[in-house]
């Protein structure tokens, strides 16, 4: 094949012949314009054909090594086995010799004047519970201090005679235990007044074992009395030491069959009523009233 480029003005030209690598280009471009127009046509008149999104190329992954992944399941779930809890509770620990007498005290207030709750589990179990706050805790020296007018240091002290590592993050507590650890609840009044504490542990009273409650009696602490709370009361000279364990092994669990409250150690502090010092608070110096004989 060749090209014949004439004119009505000119004379043709003598067909040339060609090398065969032009017979090869005119091929491929003959072609090239049939694709080209078979495209147009099937797009529909001048408009250019639609073409969608091509996915970006992934690094190539051995699949085969990937983890597999966890999906939920559908079926019975009371057939299947049950799953421990995992994080630490307080069990009933070994008898321990800590001696109480009984005193009179009347609170000046059925509600309590101080009133708070320390988080306590183990250090993975404390990273999820402090990761649910809006602050991010901070590390805290121990013994933690009420200020203010209720007066009260307090905080939990391991069988070593150290602090518990404690944070405080959104104005709550939390407090690291180790599994099988003997700990104590450290209370200190260091106002120049009686103090009654009402203690819990995962939700029951120390005194009784039963469930807290507000209205149970507490401690009664001297001004300036230290006091270690070590145990569950078991008579008025010994305690079931505080261990941590796990919570099947919890004291709640199996005494009451319920683990709904563990992890959870409460303190409430009620002041005493002392009806002759508020007469003298409200005492008047100057009545304005003359004197007279006293009487007989």
């Amino acid at each position: 094949m060749c090209w014949n480029f004439s004119t009505m003005n000119s004379p043709a030209h003598p067909c040339l012949p060609v090398p065969r690598w032009c017979s090869l280009f005119a091929l491929l471009s003959t072609l090239t314009s049939l694709l080209l127009l078979a495209g147009c046509a099937s797009s529909g008149g001048n408009a250019p054909a639609s073409r969608g999104f091509e996915a970006p190329n992934l690094p190539s992954t051995d699949f085969r090594k990937a983890p597999d992944a966890h999906v939920p399941t559908d079926g019975d779930w009371s057939k299947s086995p049950p799953q421990q809890r995992p994080g630490l509770a307080t069990s009933f620990g070994e008898n321990r010799a800590s001696k109480i007498t009984k005193t009179r005290f009347k609170r000046a207030d059925s509600t309590p004047s101080f009133q708070t709750t320390l988080y306590y589990n183990d250090r993975p179990g404390l990273d999820v519970l402090m990761a649910r706050q809006y602050w991010a805790p901070k590390a805290t020296n121990s013994p933690l201090n009420a200020q203010g007018w209720s007066q009260l240091i307090y905080g939990l002290r391991g069988e070593d005679g150290q602090w518990l590592p404690t944070w405080v993050s959104g104005g709550r507590t939390f407090v690291e235990g180790k599994p099988g650890e003997r700990y104590s609840i450290i209370l200190i009044n260091p106002s120049p007044l009686r103090r009654e504490v009402i203690v819990s542990v995962d939700g029951l009273d120390v005194m009784d074992g039963q469930s807290a409650s507000l209205r149970k009696r507490g401690y009664i602490l001297d001004p300036g009395q230290e006091f270690a709370v070590e145990g569950f009361r078991t008579g008025t000279d010994t305690v079931a030491t505080f261990r941590f364990g796990t919570v099947a092994e919890s004291y709640s669990n199996q005494r009451h069959g319920t683990a709904r409250n563990v992890g959870v150690i409460g303190l409430a502090l009620f002041d005493e009523d002392n009806r002759d010092a508020d007469r003298r608070a409200d005492a008047d110096a100057f009545p304005g009233t003359w004197a007279t004989p006293p009487r007989r």
